[in-house]
């Protein structure tokens, strides 16, 4: 793969980040020639997008970024911090 993209990104807390990752990790990819690996570090949800065109990267971490937020949107109404 050419393209990659790293993100880096901090839940409020490891509750929080196991349901965003348990949650966006069952969707797979839809095109063979992007790969998305994710992992989980205590509050922190790693990506890591590789792919042969820049264009597919961009628009799967767009997709990612929008499933992200709407979870958060979810989780912060149906589950709010104490």
């Amino acid at each position: 793969m050419n393209y990659q993209c790293e993100l880096n990104i901090p839940l409020a807390n490891e509750r929080h980040a196991e349901i965003v990752y348990n949650t966006v990790r069952i969707d797979k990819e839809p095109k063979k020639t992007m790969q998305r690996i994710e992992t989980l570090n205590k509050n922190v949800l790693n990506v890591r997008f590789e792919g042969e065109e820049a264009k597919f990267i961009r628009v799967a971490v767009e997709s990612y970024l929008e499933k992200i937020n709407l979870i958060l949107r979810t989780i912060q109404r149906f589950d709010p911090e104490d």
